[in-house]
């Protein structure tokens, strides 16, 4: 069990950030099944020998709104722009340890409700890089990209959209979304007790970054949080 806090942009590509925070639950059966929020919500995972693993989880995508929210993404920016809804997602992971303890994988999001949504996806490096005593550093790299439905869904702007918000109408492609890079650091206290804190950048990337609801292509997240391990 964790508490966290942190800050992120209102949406992404929001020129505004927005206060986060609140308890997470990371549990590991010891039989395939697990419930974590870093490998896609919960679900089951098959490790081999060699190193390679795959996984399949149900997750949610909470959407956005068109105001100021907490706890969900939106902002009084987007206004007239609508909301978008919610969605359950299956989450599958493929990946592989390369060298030492990093990995390297690909997951695919597709939505179970709210289909409309479209799948999205990303390619992510889990590197340490350096521990001493009871502290470790690690370094996330990760692309992100869509399909035309969740491009159009999360960047684009329709005719009626752009009658109620003012924004120009916009039309975009599947693709590349966003690059992000992700520094955690974690000390641990005892058996029972360690601090985790992460800060990263995401910079939005072809249609994504050329939409007119973005601010800035370029936003940045920072969190920390207290871990018990039973």
């Amino acid at each position: 069990m964790s508490l966290n806090v942190g800050t992120r942009p209102r949406y992404a590509g929001s020129s505004q950030s927005t206060l986060i925070g609140g308890p997470g639950v990371r549990a590991d059966f010891g039989n395939g099944w697990f419930i974590d929020p870093l490998q896609g919500g919960a679900g089951y995972a098959i490790r081999f020998l060699n190193g390679m693993f795959a996984s399949g989880a149900l997750s949610y995508d909470p959407g956005r709104t068109d105001h100021n929210s907490f706890g969900r993404p939106g902002s009084d920016h987007l206004k007239g722009m609508g909301n978008v809804k919610g969605s359950l997602l299956g989450v599958f992971t493929v990946g592989s340890k390369i060298v030492g303890e990093a990995t390297a994988s690909a997951t695919l999001e597709v939505p179970l409700t709210h289909r409309e949504r479209g799948w999205s996806g990303h390619l992510d490096l889990n590197a340490p890089v350096v521990s001493w005593g009871t502290n470790k550093i690690t370094v996330n790299p990760s692309l992100q990209f869509g399909s035309r439905k969740y491009m159009q869904t999360y960047f684009g702007v329709t005719a009626e959209q752009s009658a109620n918000s003012g924004f120009a109408e916009y039309s975009t492609n599947g693709g590349l979304q966003a690059a992000s890079v992700t520094v955690a650091w974690t000390h641990v206290f005892s058996s029972h007790w360690a601090l985790r804190t992460a800060v990263g950048t995401s910079r939005l990337l072809g249609n994504a970054a050329k939409s007119p609801i973005v601010q800035n292509k370029q936003g940045y997240f920072v969190g920390t949080g207290i871990a018990y391990t039973f």
